[in-house]
């Protein structure tokens, strides 16, 4: 995985959309807007806990320690059924926690972001 750092965030959901408003009538108007890097929110602590649950967690450790070469594999550490890490692993990939890399066009060794930091505002 490529260098990548991860903003993990709490806030409410009107404040993402005040943001998102006050981006586009920026470049509407032409002005140049500064990238953020990739931040996840969510929109309570409950809803976090939901997301990173304990096996979530486990999953990444495993990956960063252990470095397995496939999902299979990942699953053998984590004595835990294939599909269910599986989808774990989309789950985590899409919010951009994961990375797949790719063999030969094939989806194999899951790898985590270099960095992953929570954020609470409140």
């Amino acid at each position: 995985m490529k260098v990548r750092k991860l903003k993990i965030g709490i806030r409410e959901f009107d404040e993402t959309l005040q943001e998102t408003a006050e981006t586009v009538k920026a470049v509407s108007a032409g002005k140049r807007v500064k990238p953020k890097g990739h931040r996840l929110f969510f929109t309570s602590p409950e809803a976090l806990r939901r997301f990173l649950t304990p096996k979530r967690i486990e999953l990444i450790r495993l990956i960063r320690k252990r470095q397995p070469s496939s999902i299979n594999e990942l699953a053998a550490l984590a004595h835990r059924d294939f599909k269910r890490v599986y989808e774990d692993i989309i789950s985590l990939t899409e919010a951009g926690m994961v990375d797949l890399a790719k063999d030969k066009g094939r989806k194999i060794a899951p790898r985590v972001a270099d960095e992953l930091r929570l954020e609470i505002v409140v």
